[in-house]
């Protein structure tokens, strides 16, 4: 019986000592997670070889993009289109860098001005760089595999519509009717990973036909229904970001770089590099297709998106059978302008006045735009009280 017990023991211990035999001949050195999904977002480095992770380092060899995709990333002087304004810094003959080097321009986020960079192109540790905060839209970050599965999830609702139109923010609405031609879905696309992939598209190819597309523009459809598709694209920002947060121009900017977002006339920054030190390119909102004009947006376009409130100063107006609310109905531009009251307590303006004014071009323009929608998206999704009327005409 004792022989039997040594025996059983011996050959646990042999089957434990052959098991780790065969899982450490599985593991490259540092790598405890040997097999790694093909579409795994796990940089190479993660398994602890840091010589290949280039975030480690403060700056990439060109000396131009400052932290990468990772890294802090700050409001930049910038031109009308967005594109950054190269600064050109002697480079300390002792610092790894060469001597003529070209960086981004910081704005200081107390006093509004550039701030000279140091010897060696870098931000000094006395200044105050503005970060730009991200929030919900590092959802771009993700695998371009995911964006596109994504973007088919979108893309089956859309072609199986019959009518297209806009909501309250801009988002694609998709409209199905029966062989009597009665009303028996409204579906939008709400989802922000859908509406991120869109913008990509959008923002890539608009509703034209390039070889980039295999000349097969799968959103050119909406063309038909009078879109913009830079307006749509503006509202599949705000839906991807944020709902009680406020968008500016450098937040488009990096978003459109992470998502290699150039569109069909690309602007390229001279000197102005990325890892890879590859020429970065910018959207032209000048000319956004060559031959057009440039991007317009006014907020005028809320005056025909009208809100009605189920309560109002007091009073209750509930809906009918057929979804109809006896109660008073307001453009959301009367109401965001203030030209309205607000709930019975007076007129209180709800588009933001930091960007100075409600009628901008090029890159301000659109990010207004975007700013604007995701007021809009917070103030009726933030209020079950109000619902949107899409076919309303007073």
């Amino acid at each position: 019986m004792k022989a039997i017990i040594r025996y059983s023991r011996y050959a646990f211990l042999l089957l434990l000592m052959s098991s780790l035999t065969i899982l450490l001949s599985n593991c490259q050195k540092g790598d405890v997670f040997p097999n790694v999904d093909d579409d795994s977002d796990r940089p190479e480095w993660a398994g602890g070889e840091t010589e290949d992770n280039t975030h480690i380092k403060g700056n990439d060899d060109s000396g131009t993009t400052r932290g990468g995709d990772y890294g802090d990333l700050y409001v930049l002087l910038r031109d009308d289109n967005g594109v950054p304004t190269m600064t050109w810094v002697d480079v300390d003959e002792d610092s790894e860098q060469d001597d003529d080097e070209y960086f981004v321009q910081p704005i200081d986020a107390i006093t509004g001005t550039v701030i000279k960079l140091d010897q060696y192109g870098e931000v000094p540790e006395s200044a105050n760089p503005t970060e730009v905060d991200f929030g919900r839209l590092n959802i771009v970050r993700s695998p371009q595999s995911v964006l596109d599965q994504a973007f088919e999830e979108a893309m089956k609702v859309i072609d199986a519509g019959d009518d297209f139109t806009l909501d309250f923010c801009g988002r694609l609405s998709i409209w199905n009717y029966d062989e009597n031609e009665e009303l028996v879905l409204t579906k939008t696309i709400d989802s922000p990973r859908e509406n991120m992939a869109m913008y990509q598209y959008l923002m890539n190819f608009m509703f034209e036909e390039t070889a980039e597309n295999n000349y097969n523009n799968r959103l050119a459809l909406l063309e038909a229904y009078q879109i913009d598709p830079l307006l749509l694209a503006a509202g599949c920002f705000s839906a991807g970001s944020d709902k009680t947060g406020t968008v500016d121009i450098d937040e488009v900017v990096y978003i459109n770089g992470f998502l290699d977002c150039s569109g069909l006339n690309p602007i390229l920054n001279e000197h102005d590099y990325d890892f890879d030190h590859d020429n970065n390119y910018y959207f032209n909102f000048t000319e956004p297709r060559e031959g057009d004009g440039q991007f317009q947006y006014n907020r005028g376009i809320y005056k025909d998106r009208y809100i009605q409130f189920l309560v109002w100063d007091n009073v209750y107006y509930p809906l009918d059978e057929d979804g109809v609310s006896e109660g008073p109905v307001f453009s959301i531009y009367d109401i965001f302008e203030g030209i309205e009251p607000y709930k019975g307590i007076g007129a209180q303006p709800q588009f933001s006045d930091r960007w100075g004014g409600t009628d901008e071009v090029k890159v301000k323009g659109f990010a207004i735009a975007v700013d604007d929608a995701v007021q809009v998206l917070d103030y009726v999704h933030g209020d079950s009280n109000i619902i949107f009327l899409p076919n309303y005409e007073p």
